[in-house]
């Protein structure tokens, strides 16, 4: 079963002991057939994977795009790791409820899924709705 792009498209990310900060993921179907994968661990690199979906739904790496800064200790094994792993080129995401498995190289990660921008936009709506009830615009 594929998935469709609004299945797969949103915020993840890995919590791991390897690290101090999680690996925040943001997938993201760029036009057509051509997606984007752009993962970092806060103060960390941006490592950013340019796929291309093939037929089946699979997906082959077209670039991988990483910044070269210095990480903080705590996140330096984290982020060789996922930039290894990345590094594979990623052939699959798979979406299942509030999860998002990323395999490359044979390999899988498990994402969750990352609301805090939806929760920053409701809690943006909310705001807007008390506002518009308390008279003060009309």
């Amino acid at each position: 079963m594929s998935a469709t792009t609004e299945d797969l498209e949103g915020d993840w990310q890995l919590v791991s002991e390897k690290g101090y900060d999680p690996v925040k993921v943001t997938v993201k179907n760029i036009m057509g057939s051509d997606w984007m994968v752009a993962c970092m661990i806060p103060r960390g690199n941006m490592m950013v994977s340019m796929l291309k979906r093939v037929e089946g739904g699979s997906f082959s790496l077209v670039k991988l795009n990483c910044s070269n800064k210095e990480t903080p200790p705590e996140n330096k094994e984290l982020e060789a790791e996922f930039k290894s792993f990345l590094e594979q080129g990623i052939t699959n995401l798979v979406r299942d409820g509030k999860n998002l498995t990323i395999e490359a190289g044979g390999q899988q990660k498990q994402l969750v899924e990352d609301d805090v921008m939806q929760k920053h936009n409701e809690a943006q709506k909310a705001k807007l709705a008390s506002a518009k009830g308390s008279g003060r615009f009309g």
